[in-house]
């Protein structure tokens, strides 16, 4: 009797345990982390993970500097569905979607490069708006995804530490649908002005 009880005992530990297997097999974002990972090697972990699945999207432009990575993903050209109220009547509206890739062992000052990204035509002094409330209309019409101010807060962080990478719909540029200039994403990294051409 007591040897049938230790079979049916090890028979129920036996498919407990199958069980959990299985049930962690079902869940592909689980990530398992050994305790005996050093704060800097989860850092570069978290690193890896960000850009290896950000940079398996397509892009349409990327400039790799001793500082920084920048890519730009996508340039949406968004029109404010809101016909009672008017609002963005008239205007068409560019949404940047960009990372900042911090590769190198030293801060990089991203509230800099932040600061420095303008919307621009043939006339290098000349900036188009940046206008947080259609950034805001945007995500609410698109999704319904409230914008992590938290986290786009970290493009005007002073710096950005070794190992990071950020990525976020930042800028959104008003741009009257009457103007037909070219127009000129221009950013600077070190004092140095980069470009990328949004159209002709």
């Amino acid at each position: 009797m007591k040897t049938k009880k230790y079979y049916l005992l090890f028979i129920l530990i036996s498919v407990l345990a199958t069980s959990c297997k299985f049930l962690k097999n079902e869940d592909p974002n689980k990530i398992d982390i050994p305790e005996d990972l050093t704060e800097e090697q989860l850092q570069e972990t978290r690193y890896r993970y960000k850009y290896e699945n950000a940079y398996k999207e397509k892009f349409i432009y990327q400039n790799k500097t001793d500082s920084a990575i920048i890519t730009i993903y996508n340039v949406i050209n968004y029109e404010i569905k809101d016909e009672v109220a008017n609002v963005g009547d008239g205007y068409n509206y560019y949404i940047i979607d960009i990372s900042v890739d911090n590769p190198t062992k030293n801060d990089f000052n991203i509230s800099a490069f932040t600061k420095s990204c303008y919307l621009g035509n043939d006339k290098p002094d000349y900036a188009y708006s940046n206008v947080g409330f259609a950034l805001k209309m945007y995500h609410l019409q698109s999704d319904s995804a409230q914008i992590d101010m938290n986290y786009i807060s970290k493009f005007y962080e002073p710096t950005m530490p070794a190992k990071q990478f950020y990525r976020g719909k930042l800028f959104c540029y008003e741009v009257s649908k009457t103007d037909k200039e070219p127009l000129f994403f221009r950013y600077k990294i070190a004092g140095k002005q980069y470009e990328f051409k949004i159209r002709d």
